[in-house]
């Protein structure tokens, strides 16, 4: 929003994003594997290291980031901006509270092997 308020592109390519990504507990998961019958759960861990952050710094979680995605970006809201908005992206992380503190950081990565169940 901060970049449409600048008019470097119009609010409604703000709206009409969509970024898919959805965050969820293990039993959240479960659950949702369970009701939609579309794939069996072959196996569940949580790959978390409380004492090794896995993207310790700013620079290294935004360059993730970017790399995940910057093609979705591009496509929606052109190249000309990508290199803009991923600086603004580095100045907001380091003002969050999780790379003031790193400790406050409560993020884990659930690795999940489905099989799709034949119908």
């Amino acid at each position: 929003m901060d970049m449409a308020k600048k008019g470097r592109f119009c609010e409604a390519k703000v709206d009409s994003f969509n970024l898919p990504f959805y965050f969820t507990t293990p039993e959240q998961l479960k659950a949702i594997l369970e009701r939609s019958h579309s794939f069996s759960l072959e196996r569940l861990e949580i790959l978390n290291n409380p004492e090794k952050h896995t993207l310790p710094n700013v620079n290294a979680r935004a360059t993730f980031f970017r790399a995940v995605h910057e093609g979705l970006l591009t496509d929606h809201f052109g190249s000309e901006i990508v290199d803009e908005l991923f600086d603004l992206y580095i100045e907001k992380l380091a003002a969050s509270l999780i790379f003031q503190n790193p400790n406050n950081d409560k993020s884990m990565v659930i690795l999940a092997v489905l099989k799709r169940r034949s119908n």
